[in-house]
């Protein structure tokens, strides 16, 4: 009797356990995923091979110690887990190569992909194609549940929204969300967040090229373009990536760092060479650097691709104005102005040429009040109004220069265009000592060419020689195609006495130069060569070649002064005066001469 009432325990036993597992498999999950048979076969087999590795006691004496990854160990722990680390960390560093290296780990034929698989790779493929769509990346498209949270935050960031639902503790939860940032998203009101989400997302991989990048993007959206080429020269280590170096070199421009931008540009035009956007980065920095000819070069390399291009039409204006080309700059004005005659680069433009080309002040002022009604709170509108003020000696809109360059100051006491006026001015009055003040103070925080130049003129006015040579030497060697840097460089080595030196150079430069650089190099000359003669003809050549050098109209002012040639001299000033109507200077040397004459 005990065998069988034994027997039929055991029965009742198994019964029991075999109906515990059928119900487990009548819901289709296994530790709330869907498995088939083998998969909990398997899962069953990997839970005893832990279950034993955890029995087995520490060996006694000593052991090597394995170095374990405990921010990967996180990061690989969850929706995740089962993958590569391996693969995880080439997804993580996000860049081209990363990429493409993941997605050749991880494919295989679609049956056998896992859930966290497909959706690893839809966020590989979406991260190839919004953060980098200059990466040549065919993939096939994963079919995912949109209840992913991975997935709903890349959904979310294509259409303009940053997810601020995801809480997970690992690296794509992080940082997925800020792939808004490559879109064209309005909003400002997540950058708080998106900062925060990109920082702890980097202290789990500093090198991710991806969250690198991107943390530059936001810093470029919050104008810390400072911090923004810190972020992009990290990414840059680790990629090859045109959206990296673009991006960096944008930045770099930004800042007035021209030459840093031109050696990047160079390369990417090579990579790129019918890139629109590229090639108006390289014409917008060759004109920052004052190499006019390569920006124009570089704004018909966009025309012949886009004729109808209406910001290079325009730009090529601003080029011609700048180089004195008016006829060209007025005609481009004419062909921008049939679509768009309200544009504020385009009326301060207009004044431009209405003054400078055509002398008629009248209508500069008429075109200048027409901007400041349209853009009444605009920097640069507001400044040429006031330097067209400051100039003519009349208002603008009712106020003169000061007041309108008041106006910015006000609110922006380092507005370094606001200083630059200011400096001009005092320079213009020849107020040396405040002049040099506020001149060292702008070059603090803008060493651009042009505010350095300004810097040097005003050194040399108060006899700080060897300031003026370090100086505009300094500019040179860093932006020798810069004409602002060039002229620098030519004035100081004329007054500190560099003769020979001045000479050479202004003999090889001459024959390749613009018609105003060659006014300028003559006019410079004219201090070099000996005989009254000689300075006359080379001031002549000057004028010639720029009939509106006021530098080399009023030496030849002095020169017939100092010869008592009072009518020539005063035939000279006179069109000094034209173009300086506001340089009350120049009226009080005119005013004497007239008691001369009499």
């Amino acid at each position: 009797m005990k065998r069988p009432l034994c027997l039929l325990t055991f029965l009742i036993l198994l019964f029991f356990r075999l109906d515990l597992y059928a119900q487990d498999f009548s819901f289709g999950n296994f530790g709330g995923e869907n498995f088939t048979i083998e998969k909990v076969a398997k899962k069953s087999k990997e839970t005893n091979s832990k279950k034993s590795s955890e029995d087995v006691s520490e060996p006694e004496g000593p052991v090597t110690k394995i170095s374990v990854d405990k921010t990967r160990k996180k990061n690989n722990a969850g929706y995740f887990s089962g993958i590569p680390d391996e693969i995880l960390r080439d997804v993580e560093m996000g860049s081209p190569e990363s990429l493409r290296a993941a997605y050749a780990k991880l494919k295989k034929p679609s049956v056998e992909y896992e859930e966290n698989e497909s959706a690893l790779l839809f966020c590989i493929e979406e991260i190839a194609k919004v953060v980098w769509p200059s990466m040549d990346f065919s993939a096939v498209e994963q079919n995912v549940s949109q209840r992913n949270s991975y997935v709903a935050a890349i959904e979310s960031a294509r259409n303009g929204i940053y997810d601020t639902s995801m809480s997970g503790s690992d690296f794509l939860s992080r940082a997925l969300p800020s792939l808004v940032l490559c879109g064209s998203s309005g909003r400002s009101d997540y950058y708080e967040r998106a900062q925060k989400d990109l920082l702890s997302a980097l202290e789990m991989n500093p090198k991710s090229v991806l969250a690198n990048y991107l943390l530059g993007i936001l810093f470029v959206n919050m104008k810390k373009e400072a911090e923004a080429v810190e972020r992009f020269k990290v990414a840059s280590e680790n990629t090859s990536a045109f959206e990296v170096y673009f991006r960096l070199a944008s930045a770099l421009n930004s800042l007035g760092r021209y030459s840093e931008t031109q050696t990047i540009v160079d390369r990417l035009v090579v990579m790129q060479p019918s890139n629109l956007r590229l090639l108006k980065l390289a014409a917008q920095n060759s004109f920052n650097r004052g190499d006019y000819a390569s920006a124009e070069r570089y704004a018909m390399l966009v025309l012949t691709q886009n004729p109808a291009d209406l910001e290079m039409v325009l730009f090529r204006a601003k080029v011609f104005v700048q180089t004195g080309e008016y006829l060209k700059a007025a005609s481009l004005l004419d062909v921008y102005a049939k679509s768009n005659s309200n544009s504020k680069e385009y009326l301060v433009l207009r004044a431009r040429i209405q003054k400078e080309w055509n002398r008629n002040i009248t209508a500069a002022i008429a075109t200048m009040e027409k901007a400041l009604s349209l853009y009444p709170n605009d920097s640069e509108v507001v400044l040429y109004a006031a330097s067209l003020a400051g100039e003519t000696g009349k208002n603008v809109g009712g106020r003169s220069g000061a007041q309108l360059s008041s106006q910015i100051l006000s609110n922006d006491p380092e507005n370094p265009d606001a200083l630059a006026f200011l400096i001009k001015n005092l320079v213009e009055e020849e107020k040396w000592a405040d002049a040099y003040a506020s001149s060292k103070k702008l070059i603090a925080k803008n060493s651009s060419a042009q505010a350095v130049s300004t810097h040097v003129k005003i050194c040399l006015a108060l006899g700080h020689l060897d300031e003026a040579w370090n100086a505009a030497s300094t500019l040179y060697e860093k932006n020798r195609n810069d004409e602002d840097a060039i002229r620098s460089y030519v004035e100081a080595m004329v007054r500190t006495g560099r003769t020979e030196q001045a000479s050479r150079f202004i003999n090889s430069m001459l024959n390749s130069a613009s018609s105003a650089m060659k006014s300028f190099l003559y006019c410079q000359r004219s201090f070099l060569v000996s005989g009254e003669t000689a300075q006359l003809a080379d001031l002549r050549s000057a004028i010639i070649a720029n009939p509106r050098n006021s530098d080399a109209l009023f030496r030849m002012y002095e020169i017939y002064f100092q010869k008592q040639d009072y009518r020539k001299a005063q035939y000279y000033l006179r069109q000094v005066i034209a173009l300086n109507p506001g340089n009350e200077n120049f009226s009080r040397l005119n005013s004497e001469l007239d008691k001369i004459l009499r």
